[in-house]
């Protein structure tokens, strides 16, 4: 009556929980734009779709009962063991670690450099030239992050069982039921996209190790500064056509949308992840048609 579940059936479930978490992380977005407006739901953006993510898994796996996606498809998570549903333990543990973990990867992260870019004191004592390598570093770490999780994704393809890393380290197994039997003509396209993943990141991996190593003594010469110079306090006398709409201040690498008003690209960027239209006059267009316009702000 229970078999393993196949990659297929673990792939549709993931999508079809993608697809209600998106949901419903942009009607939160839509409640908390009506009462507190763009820019504070811009400062805690990333903090309510944990919070939306939270609220999905507490009231489906932590409390017992199949996810949306599970449901279409199905499956039931199990143990190691394949024959008992995991613990509450287990399931918190495996929710904390995939909603917590890679948010907070990035808000550390995110500190680290702050800090290391205003000079501020950290836990460890560094001198100059190491705090200098460390920021270095900071645009790395985020890239192995990306790789790990690539790499991951690409075992999932070729062994069919944990689709994401919080689901390996708890031990949590899918098993199907009502299904017919497994069919290798299905997992067999799944492995061969596996093995192409691992390819495609190896080449990719060796290119950019040999980019690196190539451009390392021109890089540290070509930064930009892209603030134009301008503090907090210019912001407060600036003329209103220079400030952006979204963060109230000084406007950054102007983007123009389809209807004409511009935006910081950072902000408007970060929008239209959520509402592919302008936060002023509602008109809907596709991300790819913000310009951003070069050499246009006040130096």
């Amino acid at each position: 009556m229970f078999h393993p579940a196949g990659t297929a059936e673990i792939v549709r479930s993931h999508q079809k929980d993608d697809y209600y978490l998106s949901f419903f992380r942009s009607s939160v977005a839509d409640v908390i734009q009506s009462i507190a407006g763009p820019l504070r739901w811009l400062q805690w953006r990333r903090e309510l779709d944990v919070l939306s993510d939270i609220g999905y898994f507490l009231l489906t796996t932590f409390g017992g009962y199949q996810t949306v996606g599970e449901e279409y498809v199905n499956v039931i998570m199990v143990d190691g063991s394949r024959r008992r549903l995991p613990s509450k333990l287990r399931r918190g543990m495996m929710i904390g670690l995939q909603v917590f973990t890679p948010y907070l990867l990035h808000l550390a992260l995110d500190k680290l450099e702050r800090r290391l870019q205003s000079g501020e004191p950290l836990p460890v004592s560094m001198t100059g030239p190491q705090r200098e390598k460390l920021l270095q570093l900071i645009p790395a770490l985020r890239h192995a992050v990306t790789l790990v999780h690539r790499t991951h994704l690409s075992l999932f393809y070729i062994q069919g069982i944990f689709y994401h890393l919080a689901k390996r380290f708890t031990g949590v197994h899918y098993v199907r039921y009502m299904a017919k039997k497994d069919n290798y003509s299905l997992t067999h396209p799944f492995r061969l996209l596996g093995y192409l993943s691992l390819a495609q990141l190896a080449v990719s991996m060796g290119l950019q190790f040999y980019s690196a190593w190539k451009t390392s003594d021109t890089n540290q010469d070509s930064s930009l500064d892209v603030d134009g110079g301008m503090t907090l306090d210019d912001s407060a006398a600036l003329h209103p056509s220079l400030k952006c709409s979204l963060c109230l201040g000084p406007r950054r690498c102007s983007t123009l949308t389809v209807c004409g008003h511009l935006f910081c690209w950072d902000c408007i960027h970060q929008w239209c992840q959520q509402k592919a239209e302008c936060p002023l006059c509602r008109e809907q267009f596709p991300p790819h048609r913000l310009v951003p316009l070069q050499n246009y702000d006040p130096s």
